[in-house]
């Protein structure tokens, strides 16, 4: 498989995922990054920073910020200081964003469901382990663009 084949690959999930994301974003008057930011913090509710949002689902940082701050002021999000790290704050859904929360979850079991058909257990594992390569050896490019 081609690097334009993994590629093409990715746009089409990208943009088919989208488009099932847009009828909840309209519902509930936000945009696919707010949406995104929700499902990422019920999705992994240890990584709770804007940080990790950005570490983690690859949101750059100022977009990332002005999300947060969208969702902060529209009651969805709450921010509270670290305990043990004043300059850390950590980001926790509120109970406003459940039903949010919960359609968006049940439209990502959908769209996993269909992408999954006619695969089986085994090569979903196959999959997973060279998506890992995969991330690796991204990981080893510079923003250059060459391997390090």
């Amino acid at each position: 498989m081609s690097a334009i084949q993994i590629i093409s690959i990715g746009r089409k999930l990208s943009n088919i995922y989208a488009e099932l994301c847009l009828p909840i974003c309209r519902k509930y008057g936000i945009n696919q990054t707010c949406f995104d930011i929700l499902l990422f913090f019920a999705n992994h509710p240890s990584h709770n920073t804007a940080r990790d949002i950005c570490a983690v689902r690859g949101i750059k940082s100022g977009i990332a910020s002005v999300s947060v701050e969208t969702l902060i002021r529209s009651g969805l999000l709450v921010r509270t200081e670290d305990p043990r790290d004043r300059r850390k704050h950590r980001l926790s859904l509120k109970e406003q964003a459940a039903p949010i929360v919960s359609e968006g979850q049940k439209m990502q079991a959908y769209f996993s469901d269909v992408l999954r058909r006619n695969i089986s257990e085994a090569e979903v594992q196959v999959f997973r382990e060279l998506a890992d390569k995969l991330e690796a050896n991204l990981a080893s490019f510079s923003k250059r663009g060459e391997a390090e």
